[in-house]
């Protein structure tokens, strides 16, 4: 008859106590509650939002007390006695950022030995950690938003200014424009009219003065033309009543007028604020000197824009087609214009790119739109 071997047995001497297996075994349910807390301590007050974290931070408060054994918890702020007993741990990494006084208060003690171990003393600190820095998130968030709301209210004040500025400049012009046309253009018009009265006079008697007489009919004539071009430069009814392109349109008829090709695309379609649109057309209208002066007969090609991620608009404007004027001798350099556009630019924290191309010169302004 065969006898089965009994198993294996370990020596008494090596087997662990019953006691010992039912510790094992608290420790192991105690570790899984203590994780079981911290997530979901973490999950709350990872999904508190602006009006929700303060009720989510009490909550996150009092789970913690209540695990060191104490019956309340919240936020307490110096110089708020705390009540007697309690428990205040300072919020150190908060009070760094700038929000000093701040710190953890657990109140009415229930049970001083509920933190019994090191894993225990452990499992409270990162709660207070995840506290702390969601706060401290908290902080950085509102700080952000007043930087923000500061930087809104400077862009609208610098507009107001810029527009405050840019009317008085205009108005100066604009008043300049009324006395020009009002009395020199007048008076320089009697002038053409009463010439060409008294050329037809003296032409059948005396031809050698008529001659004369029509020459000086020439060069008022030129003078009232001239006028008329400084006026309508000083500033075109066009621009406060179209907007910028249209201004331009007009403005294009003078290179035009010249022999120049003149195309304008406008991809912003619609009004921009009255100091942007004065700027934008007064580096626009000295570009178009310099190619009168130094381009003859060149293509031009005017470009607006807004880039749509900055909110910048851009104008480019580029001639071709034509071999430039040396820029030698000092009437023909466009320095003196390009400093002129550099600083209207400077103005408002726009830039000027200028430079030679293959086919001609190119001109490219971007100016940053205040409140964008």
């Amino acid at each position: 008859m065969s006898v089965l071997p009994e198993p294996n047995r370990m020596p008494d001497d090596i087997a662990p106590p019953a006691l010992d297996l039912r510790s094992l075994f608290r420790d192991s349910e105690a570790r899984a509650a203590r994780l079981k807390l911290l997530i979901e301590v973490s999950r709350d007050l990872a999904a508190a939002d602006g009006e929700g974290l303060a009720a989510a931070v009490e909550r996150a408060a009092q789970r913690a007390a209540l695990f060191a054994g104490y019956a309340a918890g919240g936020l307490g702020v110096a110089p708020a006695p705390a009540p007697d007993g309690a428990l205040v741990i300072p919020l150190s990494a908060l009070s760094e950022r700038g929000r000093e006084g701040v710190s953890l208060t657990f109140s009415t003690p229930l049970n001083p030995a509920a933190i019994s171990s090191q894993e225990d003393a452990d499992a409270l600190r990162l709660m207070v950690e995840m506290i702390e820095a969601r706060l401290i998130v908290d902080l950085q968030r509102r700080k952000e938003a007043e930087l923000l709301e500061r930087l809104e209210r400077r862009e609208k004040a610098l507009e107001q200014v810029l527009s405050r500025v840019v009317t008085a400049q205009e108005g100066e012009r604009a008043a300049i424009s009324a006395d020009l046309h009002d009395g020199v253009a007048q008076q320089v018009a009697a002038l053409h009219r009463r010439l060409e009265l008294v050329h037809l006079d003296l032409t059948p008697h005396d031809p050698r003065m008529a001659s004369e007489i029509e020459a000086l009919i020439g060069v008022a004539r030129k003078a009232v033309s001239d006028l008329r071009g400084v006026i309508a430069g000083l500033r075109p009814l066009s621009l406060d009543d179209l907007g910028v392109a249209a201004a331009l349109r007009e403005e294009a008829r003078r290179l035009e007028a010249v022999g120049h090709i003149v195309h304008i695309t406008d991809r912003i379609g619609r009004r921009l604020p009255e100091w942007l649109e004065t700027l934008l057309f007064r580096v626009a209208q000295e570009a178009f000197n310099n190619v009168g002066k130094h381009a003859p007969g060149a293509t031009v090609d005017l470009d607006l824009a807004i880039i749509p991620d900055r909110g910048d608009v851009v104008l480019t404007i580029e001639d071709a087609g034509r071999e430039r004027r040396s820029a030698s001798t000092p009437d023909q350099t466009p320095r003196f214009g390009l400093d002129m556009m550099r600083e209207r630019l400077l103005a408002v924290a726009g830039v000027l790119e200028a430079g030679p191309t293959p086919q001609g010169y190119r001109i490219r302004a971007v100016v940053p739109m205040a409140g964008n």
